[in-house]
Parts: structure tokens; sequence; C-alpha cells
């Protein structure tokens, strides 16, 4: 068993993640134990938005965002998150992510979901 890992920025925070839409881009750092854990980055950028269903409990916690990043779920509750601000998202849940600004804006975030790395 291995005691600590550790992950240099270099190798994690700023690349950019796969995309997994138009304009969003997500990529999973690392996966802890059995009952899999796994952390990794989240961005979006202005277009259009990504709808996803979560088959998984997540929390996201806001690093940084240039313009305005939108979430929303299907019961119409809006929120628009700033760097430091934490997200939960139960399992089943039906989110919306969008960002809107300049050609230079975006939002970008950590997060820890009860899935295995590579999962979507």
């Amino acid at each position: 068993m291995v005691a600590l890992t550790h992950v240099a920025k270099a190798d994690a925070y700023s690349v950019l993640p796969p995309k997994i839409s138009e304009n969003s881009f997500l990529g999973d750092v690392i996966t802890v134990g059995e009952t899999p854990i796994t952390g990794g980055f989240f961005k979006v950028v202005p277009g259009k938005e990504l709808v996803y269903t979560y088959p998984y409990d997540e929390l996201k916690i806001v690093l940084e965002v240039e313009g305005d990043f939108i979430v929303s779920d299907s019961e119409g509750n809006t929120v628009h998150p700033k760097a430091g601000d934490l997200l939960k998202f139960p399992k089943g849940v039906t989110i919306t992510f969008k960002v809107e600004g300049g050609e230079d804006a975006y939002a970008y975030n950590f997060y820890v979901g009860q899935k295995k790395q590579g999962e979507l």
C-alpha cells in the first residue's frame, strides 16, 4: 500500500482535460480504494450548455471563474458559483452547466465523485 501519492500541478491542474462535449472538459487525476472515489478537473467555456445526469454522487469546488458560470438543476434552481464555492450533486440529479462571457470566459473546477477513473 502506498501511504502518500502526489500529483504535481503540471500533471494535473494546468493540463487541459479531455473534451466531453463541445465546450466542456473533464479529466480524472487520481482514484482511491476499492469503493472508487475519483478526483480531477472540470472546465467549461462559452458555447452550448452541458446537460448531465449524474450516475454517482459528486462534489465540485469552484477554483476559477472568468465571466458568468451558471449551474441549474431540473427543478429550476439556478446558482452563479464563484471561486471558492462548493457544489454537491447527488446521484440521479440532472444538472446544466453553462458559461457566458467573452472568448476568455471559463469556469475551472476540482471534483471528487464516487466513480471509477475514466467513467463519465
